[in-house]
């Protein structure tokens, strides 16, 4: 004889229920324990329909809430195979394209009141945006993924002259282009006059190339150029009772120099490049000293220094035909 502990909904106290047969089939047997009065039964049966309508309402939405993304604009979504420059590129070089779509875009078309997306990882470009932007990301990553069994390299080269007066000597080949940084000048060159130009100017007694010498850089690839030197001054003093003298010294360390980074993109039909320029240029123009007296032993005085330091930063964007070079002047 088996027991079967149950809940009754009317009396609230636990009521026991005897198995009429020992060989009644368990589901026979649940069927009878949770079985009701036949003038009950419909409604308990609605109640449990109603309850399960409840449940399966509540998963729909949730999952309406959570998957459905706003399409105000007519958003659609797709995804692009950036894989073919990836590796060439190398790893985390979707961020290359990620940023070149933004630039070439606007950020601002990315932010507003329509939901946008656009991410990347190393096998493909994920993007939401209306159709006439899809179209737009579209190219730029064909610019990306198209020749790179062949892709196209560019030389860099940063070299310092002491004058302007170079110009002279090369204002008959040089084209220029407009710029939008004050004080900062480009022009082109075409390919053959290239190398003499180049020529001339390392022949000056009155220049320094950056110690790295030329770089190249690969098609939607930047290439960095650095030249940094620093200067070990005395910034303060500190007391220090365990030393002979209670004091010592604080020594700092400043950094000046120059660092260039260069992002070409070949256009679709290769007759054009675009490439975006940044540089940042941080150079002390004087170490200021000040003499201080040391509040402990037989009080010496001590020179400190501070320096002072221009910080230049630029960003330009160049469109111009492979056929010819571009030289960028920044005026300092």
């Amino acid at each position: 004889m088996g027991w079967v502990n149950l809940f009754c909904e009317k009396t609230r106290s636990p009521v026991l229920l005897q198995a009429e047969e020992r060989n009644q089939k368990p589901a026979s047997f649940f069927m009878r324990c949770f079985s009701v009065p036949d003038g009950s039964r419909i409604t308990h049966r609605l109640v449990v329909v109603l309850c399960f309508g409840w449940l399966l309402l509540a998963n729909w939405i949730s999952q309406r809430a959570y998957c459905q993304l706003s399409s105000t604009a007519g958003q659609v979504w797709k995804i692009y195979d950036i894989e073919p420059f990836m590796q060439v590129a190398g790893k985390g070089s979707e961020e290359h394209v990620v940023h070149w779509i933004l630039q070439q875009t606007g950020y601002e078309q990315w932010h507003g009141k329509h939901a946008a997306s656009l991410s990347a990882d190393t096998m493909k470009l994920s993007c939401y945006h209306t159709p006439d932007m899809q179209e737009k990301v579209a190219n730029i990553v064909k610019r990306f993924t198209a020749d790179v069994a062949s892709p196209h390299r560019f030389q860099i080269r940063v070299i310092g002259i002491g004058s302007v007066r170079w110009r002279q000597q090369a204002s008959e080949t040089m084209t220029a282009m407009p710029t939008a940084t004050a004080g900062v000048q480009a022009w082109v060159v075409p390919r053959e006059n290239s190398a003499e130009l180049l020529n001339r100017l390392l022949s000056r007694s009155d220049v320094e190339e950056l110690p790295v010498g030329p770089v190249f850089a690969a098609n939607g690839v930047p290439a960095t150029l650095a030249g940094v030197r620093e200067r070990t001054y005395v910034q303060d003093i500190t007391i220090n009772p365990s030393l002979p003298n209670g004091w010592q010294p604080l020594s700092a360390t400043c950094r000046e120099g120059l660092s260039v980074d260069v992002q070409p993109l070949v256009s679709l039909d290769g007759e054009l490049v675009d490439a975006v320029l940044r540089c940042r240029i941080d150079q002390i123009e004087r170490m200021a000293s000040v003499t201080v007296a040391v509040p402990v032993g037989n009080r010496p005085d001590v020179k400190i220094e501070v320096p002072q330091i221009s910080a230049v930063r630029i960003g330009e964007r160049f469109r111009w035909p492979v056929s010819r070079t571009l030289v960028v002047g920044l005026g300092l």
